[in-house]
C-alpha cells in the first residue's frame, strides 16, 4: 500500500503527537514517583526521631477475643518489648510472634489431616530465625505479661488454635481473623 504526501503528512504528525503525550506521561510518573519516595524518606526519619526520642513505647496491650486480636500501640522500640495480653472473650485464644512482612506471608497448611486445620498457620513451615515466640495461652477474661526481645521490623501476631465444634467441623482462629502487625523500630 502506498501513501500519498497527504497521508504521510497525517502519520507524522500522529506519531509526533503521540512521542509527545508519551513523553508528558513518563516524566508525570517520575514526578510522582520521587514525590513517594522523598514522602518515605520524610516517614523514615520521622519514625527514627521518634524512636530516639523515647515517646515510641516498649510495651503494648494486646486485646484478643473472638475473632480479632488489636495492638495498642502497633509501633514500639526494639529490645526487651513488653506485651500485655487480655482476653475479652469467652474462649481461650493464644499470642504468637513471627517476624514477617504480613499476615499473607505466611505458610499456610494445605492439606487436611496432622495437629492443624487447611488454612491455619503452617508453624513447622516457619524459619526458626523468624519466631520470636508465644505469651502461651489465655483463658478467658484472664490476661498475660510476657517481655521479648525484638529487633527492628514488621512482626505478624496471631492466634493459631483450632477450634473444634460439636458437629465436628474445625474453625482456626488465625482463618476467622486473629491476626494483627506489629511495627518495631
Amino acid at each position: 500500500m502506498r501513501l500519498n504526501r497527504s497521508d504521510r503528512e497525517v502519520f507524522g504528525v500522529g506519531s509526533l503527537a503521540f512521542a509527545f503525550l508519551a513523553m508528558v506521561f513518563a516524566f508525570a510518573a517520575l514526578v510522582t514517583a520521587a514525590q513517594s519516595e522523598s514522602h518515605s524518606n520524610d516517614t523514615n526519619k520521622r519514625v527514627k526521631q521518634l524512636s530516639a526520642s523515647g515517646v515510641v513505647s516498649k510495651t503494648a496491650e494486646v486485646t484478643v477475643q473472638e475473632f480479632s486480636i488489636v495492638a495498642h500501640p502497633g509501633l514500639v522500640q526494639s529490645g526487651k518489648v513488653t506485651l500485655s495480653v487480655e482476653n475479652h472473650g469467652s474462649l481461650t485464644h493464644e499470642l504468637v510472634i513471627i517476624q514477617a512482612s504480613s499476615a499473607a506471608a505466611l505458610p499456610k497448611v494445605t492439606k487436611a489431616g496432622g495437629d492443624r486445620s487447611v488454612g491455619a498457620i503452617d508453624e513447622e513451615a516457619i524459619a526458626e530465625s523468624d519466631k520470636f515466640g508465644e505469651a502461651g495461652e489465655v483463658a478467658p477474661t484472664k490476661a498475660v505479661t510476657k517481655s521479648f526481645d525484638l529487633p527492628p521490623g514488621t512482626y505478624v501476631l496471631f492466634c493459631n488454635i483450632d477450634l473444634k465444634k460439636p458437629d465436628g467441623t474445625v474453625v482456626n482462629h488465625f482463618k476467622s481473623g486473629m491476626r494483627t502487625p506489629l511495627v518495631v523500630v
